[in-house]
């Protein structure tokens, strides 16, 4: 595995889980149909699309905490 050293000014900003995008997706993967609210989901449905969602927001935290925590220990001084 590779040692990269980030230099400071290469660090901007850090995003987090995209919400809309994590519901759009999971609408997708659930192959639900395309709503405004998931309210309007029947219940079964709504419950499959809101695991999804909540999968792919812990994975992208998870995946940010990653980086992070890589950009910090190899951050030039």
């Amino acid at each position: 595995m590779s040692n990269k050293k980030f230099n400071k000014d290469d660090i901007k900003d850090t995003h987090g889980p995209m919400n809309s995008v994590s519901k759009k997706d999971a609408l997708v993967w659930a192959n639900a149909p395309d709503v405004n609210h998931l309210s309007k989901l029947e219940p079964h449905k709504r419950r499959e699309v809101i695991a999804k969602k909540n999968k792919a927001v812990r994975s992208s935290k998870k995946a940010d905490r990653n980086i992070s925590k890589n950009i910090i220990r190899n951050i030039e001084d």
